[in-house]
């Protein structure tokens, strides 16, 4: 295929297989998933989307956008399309009036966080985790307790549709396109640049309390405690936490397992410290709770920051009762999992706003999330099948609907809505993309 037209188009860069930088530029956020796609372009800008977009249509391939390459599991293959980087479009502006943030599709959650003062948006919980991403697939992040889904806080998106047209797409143009962008998955576009709420939050506390992993269960029995009367402003997740003894995490930490408990609170000292002085007469090892900033908030879970080779999944559990609790605590003794995470949902996200996009609220009380390192083929087969154990055991809790960020790979994305939604979502893609020139995550 005669990519050299498609190269006089861009002012990004063009990299295919036979040329040295091809790892690097196809590689995922996860070192563990292998993308082979036909071609891989860095975008400068929006015309060398619509260039892609354009060249894609023309010789028969699909365009596959991606940004920070987090939730590349289940994109399945890329043989005949080109990975679209949308890296550089990092720019990030807020109108101090309304205090709305207009973000590039490439932003990470610390471009924008860097950017706010006394305000905070609904940002994942980890600085190197993409903006535009969860605003496609829902999106939890430590506001939604009290300001709902990712999705939900979008106001407009800046995309190049499959005939390689510009548009805004908002409540007033394109409604039927905006309703399905937000928490649909990604589909029928390319996303460009988008539009989100940042919310006032004049005091904000948060850390971590952190016990040895023989406490879990009763760890999590003071999680489940407080997650029953937690006001909207205090966020919770419980998470089991497998040390690896290698450089970058704290010696004291190394080689060792936690049960911890990650909090955040919208509001001032001593309220914060009263909500969780429960958690506190556990007698943690380690609490690095106090005030914390904005920039701070995007980086209090500890969450890895540079590229790792690993394999998770999750899904959505409703009432955890105590036989749960035993369950979870028996399935991560000797598993090869690095991390196993309850986070409380709730508050907001069990509330459809009136303008809601195609994913309107968590179908559940907790999500549930457990990963482990996939550095080698043995490695990633022996962590799936822990997976798949996690997922049997606390089956009987489970939500009947998928997640549609974090569910296995193979997962179908029509089992990640109820049905009037998913078929709305199916109609919305017939007219807008009727090539299915746009490849998402967990395309069927």
């Amino acid at each position: 295929m005669n990519f050299e037209q498609l190269q006089t188009q861009l002012t990004g860069s063009l990299t295919l297989a036979d040329e040295p930088h091809w790892d690097h530029a196809r590689a995922s956020w996860n070192l563990s998933v292998d993308q082979r796609p036909a071609a891989v372009v860095e975008a400068d800008g929006v015309e060398d989307v619509q260039a892609v977009v354009g060249f894609a249509a023309e010789h028969g391939l699909r365009v596959a956008p991606q940004s920070t390459g987090h939730g590349s599991e289940p994109l399945g293959s890329l043989e005949k399309a080109v990975l679209l980087r949308t890296g550089r479009l990092r720019e990030v502006s807020v109108d101090d009036q309304t205090g709305v943030a207009r973000v590039g599709a490439g932003a990470l959650a610390q471009d924008v966080a860097g950017r706010l003062a006394d305000r905070a948006a609904v940002l994942g919980v980890a600085p190197t985790v993409g903006v535009t991403g969860p605003c496609l697939w829902g999106g939890v992040g430590w506001l939604s307790r009290t300001h709902g889904l990712a999705c939900n806080n979008v106001v407009e998106f800046d995309v190049v549709l499959p005939d390689g047209e510009t548009a805004r797409v908002d409540q007033q143009s394109n409604p039927d396109l905006f309703w399905a962008l937000r928490g649909g998955g990604g589909r029928c576009a390319v996303v460009t640049a988008i539009k989100v709420r940042t919310h006032p939050v004049p005091a904000m506390w948060g850390g971590m309390l952190m016990w040895p992993s023989e406490e879990m269960a009763s760890v999590l029995e003071r999680f489940l405690s407080l997650t029953a009367e937690a006001p909207d402003s205090l966020n919770l997740i419980f998470r089991y936490l497998s040390v690896p003894d290698v450089e970058g995490p704290p010696p004291q930490l190394r080689g060792r397992q936690f049960a911890v408990i990650v909090v955040v609170n919208l509001g001032g000292e001593r309220e914060s410290a009263e909500l969780i002085a429960p958690l506190r007469a556990g007698a943690p090892a380690i609490d690095t709770c106090g005030p914390i900033g904005t920039v701070d908030l995007v980086r209090v879970a500890g969450d890895p920051e540079d590229p790792i080779p690993a394999l998770g999944a999750g899904f959505l559990l409703g009432d955890v009762d105590a036989n749960a609790i035993s369950r979870l605590a028996d399935a991560v003794d000797g598993a090869p999992l690095t991390v196993l995470e309850v986070r409380h949902l709730e508050g907001a996200l069990s509330r459809p706003p009136a303008d809601a996009g195609a994913m309107a609220t968590a179908d559940g009380r907790f999500s549930l999330f457990a990963g482990g390192a996939a550095p080698t083929p043995d490695a990633r087969s022996t962590v799936e099948a822990t997976l798949a154990d996690v997922r049997r055991t606390l089956d009987p809790w489970a939500s009947p609907l998928a997640l549609l960020s974090s569910a296995p790979s193979g997962t179908r994305p029509a089992d990640c809505f109820e049905k009037d939604t998913w078929e709305r979502l199916e109609s919305i893609e017939r007219a807008h993309d009727p090539g299915r020139l746009i490849l998402s995550n967990r395309d069927d």
